[in-house]
């Protein structure tokens, strides 16, 4: 079982400091804001589709990472990151950047995963089974702890004597009957009663999968791997199966091929250690009616519907789309094109620097410096140096302290009335003179 754990210590010796946001990117002297949308056609077979600028190609990593988010549970979900926020990479670390070309934490980090319950968690191993972590709460503020995380996402195997699904979970230890609705991936499996009602599953090394519905088998065991929802149906994200020649293909839940087995892998949809296995890859799935697709080494995107909408080779890299977004790299650098439903038009903002440590920062700009507690929304703004960010409302600035009244001046003392003069002593009168003694006689002899 996958699992990160971190501790009360942990959250106090990870000190989460973010390095400041000052102009971490490049753009463009001659890049507009914004550009207008521009019509191509794909190919004889698919009708003309439109696609428009966010953020033209103006942002320098080495990778930029979306989630397609298939693998959250909504019945628990308590994050939405994985729709608002992707990985940046730069220099061989991650850190988070928003559809506003914002950066939430700076790539200083080693490595990342995402959770079923919608957070995406930076960490890095500081000393042995001793990790630093950051991330963003369920109220959007950067912090330097994280809950116990952990493999929750269940296994379903075809009992094919029984006509019937049984779903096993990662702590337990045998399967019992499954009895949801949903059209799941099964496995071909052998069961063995082992008492008391539980039953002992046994897979091939290399198992086939189908897909099945309670005690209904809709595709049988065929195909040598798969990429599923975890926790919820396949309507929306559909299903990715891989045939025997190694090429993987999209189908619904009712076991319609919608996109045909022609599709490559794609390591850049590897979701982390919790949730996924490093050891194999797989593509995207569906998100916001789009799915980015590799085909012999082209990206391109496919709708719901099964119709190519940009062809293969349109961009190097393409990301899933969330809300109408998604992340591409055209020309060695990264914009954000808008695809589908409509979203708001970009918002020229700009902001210098920022500092954070833990769950405060600072940030400056030309005129005033304040502080404030961190709080980050879908798209906020706290640095960016590209004019043509996609943002939400700027944070509203603090009010500025009224200024003190000024103390009323002291009067002044009155001055001190001068002492009168002090009356000259009167002379002391002469002393009369002795009068002189007459002389004694001589004694007679």
């Amino acid at each position: 079982m996958n699992r990160i754990v971190c501790s009360a210590m942990a959250a106090v010796v990870a000190l989460g400091i973010l390095a400041g946001c000052s102009n971490p990117f490049s753009k463009k002297k001659d890049d507009d804001d914004t550009v207008s949308g521009y019509s191509y056609t794909v190919d004889d077979n698919v009708k003309e589709q439109a696609y428009s600028w966010m953020i033209k190609p103006s942002i320098d990593a080495d990778n930029i990472i979306t989630f397609d988010a298939s693998q959250v549970d909504p019945d628990n979900q308590k994050s939405t990151m994985c729709e608002n926020y992707s990985v940046i990479v730069k220099n061989g670390k991650y850190g988070l950047i928003d559809y506003g070309a914002n950066i939430i934490v700076q790539p200083e980090y080693d490595n990342y995963y995402t959770c079923w319950c919608g957070q995406i968690v930076l960490y890095s191993e500081v000393e042995t089974d001793y990790y630093e972590y950051c991330t963003l709460d369920d109220e959007n503020k950067v912090i330097d702890y994280v809950p116990d995380h952990e493999d929750k996402a269940p296994s379903y195997f075809w009992n094919e004597d029984e006509g019937q699904v049984y779903v096993q979970y990662p702590d337990e230890d045998y399967a019992s009957k499954y009895d949801g609705k949903r059209t799941v991936v099964a496995a071909k499996a052998s069961f063995k009663d082992a008492g008391g009602g539980d039953v002992e599953v046994t897979t091939d090394e290399e198992p086939l999968y189908g897909l099945a519905k309670k005690d209904e088998l809709i595709i049988e065991p065929k195909y040598k791997d798969f990429y599923a929802p975890a926790f919820k149906g396949a309507g929306k994200t559909m299903i990715a199966f891989k045939d025997d020649s190694g090429k993987w293909g999209y189908v619904g839940s009712d076991g319609k091929v919608i996109v045909d087995f022609k599709c490559d892998p794609d390591l850049n949809a590897y979701s982390g250690e919790i949730i996924d296995d490093i050891e194999k890859s797989h593509p995207y799935l569906f998100s916001s009616d789009y799915v980015p697709v590799l085909v012999d080494s082209f990206y391109g995107y496919y709708s719901s519907e099964g119709e190519c909408v940009i062809t293969p080779g349109e961009f190097e890299q393409a990301r899933p789309t969330h809300n109408g977004r998604a992340w591409v790299r055209s020309g060695g650098l990264w914009g954000v094109i808008n695809l589908g439903e409509y979203v708001e038009p970009p918002v020229t903002t700009t902001t210098t620097t920022t500092t954070t440590t833990t769950t405060t920062y600072s940030w400056t700009t030309e005129e005033t410096t304040t502080s404030e507690e961190q709080t980050v929304t879908a798209a906020p703004v706290v640095t960016s140096t590209v004019t043509s960010s996609v943002v939400s409302d700027p944070v509203t600035p603090v009010d500025p302290v009224d200024p003190v009244e000024p103390v009323d001046p002291v009067d002044p003392v009155d001055p001190v009335d001068p002492v009168d003069p002090v009356d000259p002593v009167d002379p002391v009168d002469p002393v009369d003179p002795l009068t002189p003694v007459d002389p004694v006689d001589p004694v007679q002899q």
